[in-house]
């Protein structure tokens, strides 16, 4: 293919990866809060539904910062937490009904929350800084997982991080530098967001999962193997399995050294090339959270 025809693709797919090419910065002040697990639920903390998803506001360096969160109705106690996370050029309210969380979380009772990322790309359009120690991002998405626990039932051992390309990015940062807080991961055409094993100082072995298109024209397959076996090399994984599922070319679970599983599912994309790099919808979306899911409740924080 060539490349300005894959570059209007990318155009058309809404360029939602955003690739960092700059220097080493200073860090950012951070405002992490709390290093570890959450605490246990209080026991005012509420189960009531939003009633929808609603838009709350966090000060974050100084100045508000909003995510969007969906508490499903029926919850009976502490739930978990997906944190579902957009890719460049996007935002809470374009990714969230692009996902289908909402309506997973109902049925499967769990609190999403859809933070909003700190790069301005436009009117409405958000990227992440997904680099080490560079920008606010990494203690923003800290702050917004304590936030949801400050008021709801959260179960400390599920919180759990869902992202798109460059969400994707961000979500691979966080399971680097907050796996102290996060049970599990898992990506959809995301590539890696460390730049090897030494940039990426996870405190534990974490399980992730990553999944894309055969024919996504934004994150090639070479570059979701590289994540994969990002992960692989950091969970020590051996014995291979294979895995099967709706459009499901090559599936793949490893198991890992310390008890941690990683996972890689490509899919046969869609025959409008345009809709590769998209969150899948459908039996194709559906599909991606099960197996999301089923990596999530197999790997709780120890």
């Amino acid at each position: 293919m060539r490349w300005n025809t894959i570059r209007a693709i990318s155009a058309v797919a809404g360029a939602l990866l955003t690739v960092s090419l700059a220097g080493p910065m200073a860090p950012a002040t951070a405002e992490v809060t709390g290093i570890g697990p959450l605490p246990a639920p209080s026991a005012s903390c509420s189960t009531s539904p939003t009633g929808g998803s609603v838009e709350r506001t966090i000060d974050h360096e100084g100045a508000p910062r909003p995510y969007r969160l969906f508490v499903p109705s029926g919850l009976t106690g502490p739930a978990p937490l997906i944190v579902a996370v957009h890719g460049g050029q996007s935002s809470p309210s374009i990714f969230e009904p692009q996902t289908g969380w909402n309506s997973f979380a109902e049925t499967n009772k769990v609190i999403v929350a859809y933070p909003r990322g700190s790069k301005s790309e436009g009117i409405g359009k958000w990227a992440w800084e997904f680099a080490r120690n560079v920008g606010p991002d990494v203690s923003f998405l800290r702050k917004v997982v304590h936030d949801v626990a400050a008021s709801y039932c959260v179960l400390p051992k599920r919180v759990h991080f869902a992202g798109h390309s460059n969400g994707g990015q961000m979500t691979s940062r966080m399971a680097c530098d907050a796996a102290d807080l996060i049970a599990s991961a898992a990506v959809w055409a995301g590539p890696k967001g460390a730049w090897d094993l030494a940039d990426c100082p996870a405190s534990r072995k974490i399980a992730f999962g990553v999944m894309l298109n055969d024919n996504d024209p934004v994150v090639w397959q070479w570059i979701a193997e590289q994540h994969r076996d990002h992960w692989r090399q950091m969970n020590n994984c051996g014995t291979e399995h294979g895995e099967t599922g709706p459009g499901v070319l090559t599936g793949q679970r490893f198991d890992c050294a310390a008890g941690t599983s990683v996972i890689y599912r490509l899919y046969d994309g869609p025959d409008d090339v345009s809709q590769a790099h998209v969150w899948p919808s459908g039996a194709r979306g559906t599909d991606v959270r099960a197996r999301m899911w089923s990596l999530f409740t197999a790997n709780p924080l120890p």
